[in-house]
């Protein structure tokens, strides 16, 4: 017979290999005590065992059972090598083996449902582990216990998401120490929906200190549109880990819907620029045009740019922060640039047209402006700089009509443009 401690290990490194629970490892104990004539074939086996030397331990515990039938931690130990070799249904032919001649034994019978999950046999997995959370480990105690009830969720979890939960909340009270049980319950609510029933979860594991659960916690509610609640918490998140750039971009993000554009550029900062992450470093230069802060935007931009030329929102970006900066044929040169790898990009078409009509290139101004209007309605400044553009090539008829649609919208909003228009229009329409 294998010690107690033995058997342990085995089990654990049997539970490692269950693919559902790779970071779950109950602990388990020996099996009924009786002797057997061969007890040191099986200590040379379990020695194997112990080495991983699986294929000559299954082959020696293969001679035993067939010499020895009635030993029940024969097959239990043929079952461990047979999962170790990948051969899970003849793991679980093993392990009943175990299980029917030792009907009380909780670590065979845990083993036995995860060797049938493993061979795709849900419904008996499901069935067996049922039992076996009603069983006494030989040892361990809640802690083996909560082990099992935590490997019955992970099976229930796609059949019978219900039923899953209830067996996660079985292991949570057993295991209290153990933040990875809400994170797993709380994963399962989220995706039936249950969002309420997820932040929940979410945050048993993030006040325990659970990194994963507090990311979950803020995607939950952001998708309860909690954005006070995501910030407090992503703030929270950022003070543990300051090096996390994705979780700063995310709560720039939602500061800056929330108006406080100014601290999102803040929480951005330290993770951007020449030596910061990419995402982050984006996410600030769009926040300084937002912020009309264009010299620092440029650079930023052209950063971005040295290791992406094709990016068109970056051209676009670089454009408009130089046209603020009133450097319009640099500006000009990059939204061409942007229109040229994205012929569909309306936004940068109307900067276009503003750096174009500075430069004095009123025909690109126009065509600028009519590019646009394929994909976005005209407004009281499409109608005005198009006017003013015709105006200056002295192409009358269109500036005429131009500067008309203009005052028709314009509405009193526009004084300086509207003065100007109406001056035009009697200039160009003598009486």
């Amino acid at each position: 017979m294998v010690t107690s401690s033995g058997i342990g290990a085995l089990c654990l490194a049997l539970l490692c290999a269950a693919p559902a629970y790779q970071t779950r490892r109950p602990q388990a104990a020996s099996s009924p005590a009786q002797q057997t004539p061969a007890a040191q074939s099986l200590a040379d086996a379990e020695a194997l065992l112990q080495q991983q030397q699986f294929a000559p331990a299954a082959e020696k515990l293969q001679a035993i059972v067939a010499r020895h039938a009635s030993n029940p931690q024969a097959w239990f130990d043929l079952g461990f090598a047979q999962s170790h070799l990948n051969k899970p249904q003849e793991a679980a032919a093993a392990y009943r083996k175990a299980v029917e001649l030792a009907p009380p034994w909780f670590e065979a019978n845990l083993n036995l449902g995860l060797a049938l999950a493993k061979a795709g046999n849900t419904a008996q997995a499901i069935s067996v582990l049922k039992h076996a959370v009603e069983l006494k480990p030989s040892t361990g105690g809640d802690q083996s216990l909560g082990r099992a009830w935590l490997s019955l969720g992970e099976v229930e979890a796609e059949s019978a998401p219900a039923d899953a939960i209830a067996a996660y909340d079985r292991a949570a009270a057993l295991l209290p120490n153990d933040s990875d049980i809400h994170l797993d319950s709380g994963n399962l609510l989220e995706k039936t929906g249950n969002l309420a029933g997820a932040e929940q979860r979410f945050q048993r594991a993030a006040e325990m200190g659970n990194r994963q659960g507090m990311l979950r916690l803020i995607n939950v509610l952001i998708q309860q549109e909690r954005y006070p609640d995501a910030t407090t918490w992503l703030q929270k998140y950022i003070t543990q880990d300051p090096q996390d750039a994705s979780a700063r971009v995310d709560l720039a993000r939602l500061l800056a819907s929330n108006g406080k554009v100014a601290d999102a550029i803040a929480v951005l900062q330290p993770a951007a620029g020449s030596a910061g992450d990419r995402n982050a470093t984006r996410e600030l230069a769009q926040l300084y045009l937002q912020n009309k802060q264009y010299a620092l935007a440029a650079p930023l931009y052209q950063q971005l740019l040295s290791t992406n030329a094709n990016d068109a929102q970056l051209h676009a970006g670089l454009g408009v922060s130089l046209l603020y900066q009133l450097k319009y044929a640099d500006a000009e040169q990059q939204l061409l640039q942007a229109v040229k790898l994205k012929p569909d990009y309306a936004e940068a078409y109307d900067s276009l047209a503003d750096a174009a009509r500075e430069n004095k290139h009123y025909a690109l101004a126009i065509r600028a402006l009519d590019a646009r209007g394929r994909f976005l309605p005209e407004n009281p400044k499409t109608y005005f700089n198009r006017a003013s553009s015709y105006d200056h090539l002295r192409i009358t008829k269109e500036a005429i009509a131009n500067y008309k649609k203009f005052l028709e919208v314009a509405g009193g909003k526009y004084p300086d443009q509207e003065f100007q228009a109406r001056h035009r229009l009697k200039a160009l329409q003598p009486q």
